[in-house]
């Protein structure tokens, strides 16, 4: 630190001390917000891996083991991820509805453990869509 700085500190010119305390509140602010978006990042790294994992499996559950044609199970689930993204902000009780309209029309078409997946993929979806939208 230069002489000069020191005397225009001392004669009340400059305070070098808040210049500090500045420079640390703006370096403990960066920091803050570089954890936020690497926690932003993790969340929805996460939340695309649980959809893909999740149609993944109801793509190959249906077609594999309970001989459902590819095609329908694909319509299953982009059907369940529009529902999803459509009613994303909706109360908890219209979800509730959704998931058990799914699992009657599956007994109603004789398909009842494909749409009770189906169901379970929606909730999937769902907590992958509260997973991107956290801002913590």
């Amino acid at each position: 630190m230069s002489g000069l700085k020191r005397k225009e500190e001392e004669i009340g010119l400059v305070e070098l001390d808040a210049d500090k305390a500045e420079e640390t509140a703006d370096r403990k602010e960066h920091e803050f917000l570089r954890r936020k978006r690497a926690y932003k990042k993790r969340n929805v790294r996460l939340a695309l891996a649980c959809i893909i994992v999740g149609s993944l499996t109801l793509i190959l559950l249906g077609t594999l083991l309970f001989h459902i044609p590819l095609i329908a199970v694909g319509i299953v689930v982009v059907l369940e991820a529009g529902i999803a993204a459509a009613l994303n902000n909706s109360d908890f009780w219209v979800h509730i509805a959704v998931m058990a309209a799914q699992a009657f029309i599956g007994i109603l078409c004789g398909q009842a453990l494909l749409m009770i997946l189906a169901a379970g993929y929606y909730f999937i979806l769902l907590v992958a869509l509260k997973l991107i939208e956290l801002d913590s």
